[in-house]
């Protein structure tokens, strides 16, 4: 009876492990018309010493600037480009990044402005971009601004700040 019962429990293991199309897998190949270069993958910008004296007189630091470099474009398979930072609305200034819940700084949100100076809401696109064959630089710049109960109110608290945002580049 035991020699009856191994084979029973081999014969249904056996079973088990030959069962047929069990994993589908797909996906998408698709061709991007530029190449984003790896050193932007992951960009840290650092604001420095951010006075707040200064931001109740000026409302918001000085622009720091950062640039998006787009590599080997070939702008026959698009020749626009668009760019969206998404990231949690501030809840007072709702068009600017919210500071991460891990800094001490308070009374402060995060803008995002094209290199002319025109802000750039988070969560929405920016102008199409024209695209040049070969390389292209994006250039944004990024800043603190006080939020208006802080600047009212006189309650900004000094600390260190941080703010993610993950940018998404839209081809057309």
């Amino acid at each position: 009876m035991k020699k009856m019962t191994a084979l029973l429990l081999l014969a249904f293991a056996n079973a088990t492990l030959a069962a047929v199309d069990n994993v589908h897998l797909s996906g998408t190949l698709v061709a991007e018309p530029c190449t984003l270069a790896e050193t932007d993958t992951d960009i840290q910008l650092d604001f420095g010493t951010v006075i707040s004296k200064y931001l109740y007189q000026y409302q918001r630091s000085k622009s720091q600037p950062f640039t998006l470099h787009l590599l080997d474009c070939n702008p026959s398979l698009g020749n626009m480009v668009n760019v969206t930072f998404q990231g949690q609305p501030d809840t007072e200034l709702n068009q600017l990044l919210a500071l991460d819940t891990a800094s001490t700084a308070k009374g402060i949100a995060i803008g995002i402005e094209q290199e002319d100076g025109k802000p750039l809401a988070i969560n929405k696109s920016s102008v199409n971009i024209p695209l040049a064959s070969g390389n292209n630089a994006l250039s944004f710049r990024a800043y603190a601004q006080i939020q208006p109960s802080a600047l009212t109110n006189q309650t900004l608290t000094v600390g260190s700040f941080t703010a993610i945002s993950t940018f998404v580049l839209s081809y057309e």
